[in-house]
């Protein structure tokens, strides 16, 4: 898969940091030819590519639905990034390493199918990671800013974004959270609005609104401000008993796990965060698309 250096070495170092589950992809044969759209898979935090552990669970159950329905290894690609252990997850932020690798991993999958369009698949911290990797430009993160280059919106068909964060998370506001590197602002802080006293109870409120001052994390706001759409389709799919996101994913009266302009939502019940994924069904989402 890899032509050109800049692709390999993010790639090749998190294969050999994390082993044969940590990636997937490519031919399987020199000849082997690709007749559907390559879909990218990108995982959320302190998940896997594949099956890693019972918690973190990647998604190898996602490709084998793909592989029933024909499409081949040269058509499905994932990539892990950060940690793999649910115990650091408060400790996981966006990184301009883990957004300029993902972003050469897209462009390598381009390069190398030939495709003039692929999809991409991403839950949780992921939606956010794939948004701003396709979308591109400059993103100002922890003490350190990197410039991902032009938009690749016009190289991505659809995006399915499942449970994210795009507003922040509202257990982010508990005490003892404000200060963790994922409820900062290369993270998913969803800000206080104004209020000095701002807290969860107020955050998840059904009549809760920003009187104020929008404040929610840095990383968030550029990409939701950013004046490409990620695809040519946006569906999100979340869930509304969700204990990460809170009962019904609200954050200040907006539901966080919609991207800004989706063509398609769903809100699935009786599933946690990390249940939701494996539940999606692409082929499904892209009739509606195509309908």
């Amino acid at each position: 898969i890899f032509r050109r250096p800049e692709h390999n070495e993010y790639v090749l170092g998190a294969h050999k940091e994390y082993g044969p589950s940590g990636s997937f992809g490519g031919r399987t044969s020199k000849d082997q030819k690709t007749s559907r759209q390559p879909v990218l898979f990108v995982h959320g935090n302190s998940d896997s590519a594949l099956h890693h552990s019972d918690l973190a669970t990647g998604w190898t159950k996602s490709v084998e639905h793909f592989k029933e329905k024909g499409y081949t290894s040269a058509e499905l690609y994932g990539l892990t990034y950060g940690s793999r252990d649910i115990n650091l997850s408060l400790q996981s932020s966006i990184t301009c390493r883990n957004l300029l690798g993902l972003r050469r991993f897209i462009e390598a999958i381009v390069e190398y199918t030939e495709s003039d369009k692929i999809d991409v698949v991403a839950h949780s911290m992921g939606v956010t990671m794939a948004r701003k990797a396709i979308n591109g430009g400059v993103v100002t993160l922890s003490g350190e800013s990197c410039d991902l280059g032009e938009s690749l919106s016009d190289r991505v068909d659809s995006l399915v974004a499942i449970s994210g964060a795009n507003y922040g998370m509202c257990m982010c506001l508990m005490a003892g959270l404000t200060g963790m590197p994922a409820c900062g602002q290369a993270g998913f802080a969803p800000g206080r609005c104004g209020r000095k006293d701002a807290g969860m109870a107020g955050c998840v409120g059904e009549n809760a609104e920003c009187e104020d001052k929008e404040d929610y994390a840095n990383v968030l706001s550029v990409v939701n401000e950013s004046e490409d759409r990620e695809a040519d389709f946006v569906a999100s799919i979340y869930s509304n008993d969700d204990a990460i996101l809170g009962k019904n994913n609200l954050v200040w009266g907006r539901k966080t796990s919609i991207v800004p302009d989706s063509d398609f939502s769903h809100g699935y019940n009786g599933l946690d965060h990390f249940q939701v994924h494996p539940s999606t069904i692409l082929n499904k989402i892209k009739a509606s698309h195509d309908n």
